[in-house]
């Protein structure tokens, strides 16, 4: 019995390794992950640093136009941020075309942005990091990540600043004193009032039957003692809050308020439109764990175009006869030469159909399977066309999804 026992913990510690290990992105839908925000040309700076060592995370993304309609909208209030386990590393700086990300802003649909983190190393491990987008009663909305490893003494680790003032500060320990002091107080505080009603246990249970069982006014059972204890600690807790108010208004005269407001992102121009596409019909058959879309593609270019990549939900589909790509990492969602396109390139000026078939296991060991019992069963993915000159151009597609069972 003994042995079957270890071996149920071991099972359940090896479950739980698993999920600590994996990618943060699985935990969302599908359909979250493929109509909400295309991310693509993720780059991080390092993949390998040490303590108080800065890295920048880059890349772009464009909201989907087809946005379910059950989920907030991104046009609303969002905020770029960073997705990493635990306080590993600190923002520096954050910018999306080229306006700082101190503040709130949102995303037009359709739109492509480019976004930069600046981050500085805190604590060494090695962590899963992830650019996303926190979306106003959605939550966040993760893009691809990167493993990155910290080395060093989390000792070493400094973050220093300077005040309106021209003092220089340590943010890692600065007004710790101060905040320990106040919490100290008021936990006290609460402690000997809560103390001194223990202390009259005795009598609060007798109090409690005679109102229950004799009706006797609980107003009366407090007694001048009570009454004039409850008084000192009002007073004592009103003097503390003004006299701390007094005391911080005269230590700190000059201070600036949380960053509140909202500002505007400028999209970036998208140039000529030089393709456009349309999806007549999207099918996934299970058994072979193959996506099939047929679409209409017209060129509006003067040279042919190939498609040379598929992105949905984070996942990279690649059609290496037109543009080799290789993972950045053994974890990285890229399904190398796994693209397959029917009559393609598109000569300058027609209007084509095609078809592509994306197949791969990463549509089951990403649990992008579960799109297939989804009552709004639509998805949308990023195309990538390249003409003669390898010159890239994107287009989005999106519809209704078909699940095939045999």
């Amino acid at each position: 019995m003994s042995a079957v026992l270890r071996w149920l913990v071991a099972m359940g510690l090896a479950l739980v390794a698993s999920a600590v290990g994996a990618h943060g992105e699985k935990a969302q839908m599908p359909q979250l992950r493929m109509s909400t925000v295309h991310w693509f040309d993720l780059e991080v700076s390092t993949t390998k640093l040490s303590v108080n060592d800065e890295i920048v995370v880059r890349g772009r993304f464009m909201p989907s136009m087809h946005w379910p309609h059950h989920v907030e909208s991104i046009e609303d209030t969002a905020f770029l941020n960073i997705g990493v386990p635990g306080p590993a590393f600190v923002r520096l700086e954050s910018r999306v075309n080229g306006v700082p990300m101190i503040r709130s802003t949102r995303f037009f649909r359709g739109e492509t942005y480019e976004f930069m983190i600046r981050m500085k190393a805190r604590k060494p491990g090695r962590y899963h990091v992830h650019p996303l987008i926190n979306v106003k009663g959605t939550g966040p909305i993760i893009g691809p990540g990167r493993w990155i490893e910290v080395g060093g003494d989390p000792a070493a680790f400094e973050l220093k600043a300077k005040t309106l003032l021209g003092r220089e500060i340590d943010l890692e320990s600065y007004g710790f004193a101060n905040v320990l002091g106040w919490s100290a107080f008021w936990f006290l505080l609460g402690l000997s009032w809560f103390v001194y009603w223990l202390w009259k246990c005795p009598i609060v249970i007798p109090r409690f039957k005679q109102r229950d069982e004799l009706g006797v006014d609980a107003d009366r059972m407090i007694t001048r003692t009570d009454r004039r204890t409850g008084l000192i600690y009002l007073a004592v807790t009103l003097c503390a809050i003004v006299g701390g108010y007094q005391y911080a208004q005269a230590s700190y005269p000059i201070t600036t308020p949380l960053q509140t407001g909202r500002v505007d992102v400028p999209p970036a121009d998208p140039g000529p439109r030089v393709v456009t596409a349309t999806m007549v019909e999207a099918r996934y058959r299970i058994p072979g764990r193959s996506f099939r879309i047929e679409m209409e593609v017209t060129n509006h270019g003067d040279k042919a175009l190939s498609i040379g990549e598929m992105a949905a939900g984070n996942l990279r589909f690649i059609n290496a006869a037109v543009k080799p790509v290789q993972p950045a990492d053994e974890d990285d969602l890229v399904a190398v030469d796994s693209l397959r396109v029917e009559n393609a390139p598109i000569p300058p000026g027609e209007t084509r159909t095609v078809v592509i078939y994306a197949d791969d296991a990463l549509w089951e060991t990403q649990r992008m399977t579960t799109m297939i019992k989804s009552p709004d069963a639509n998805v949308a993915a990023l195309l990538f066309f390249y003409d003669t000159d390898g010159r890239r151009h994107h287009v989005e597609i999106g519809g209704p999804m078909i699940p095939v069972f045999g």
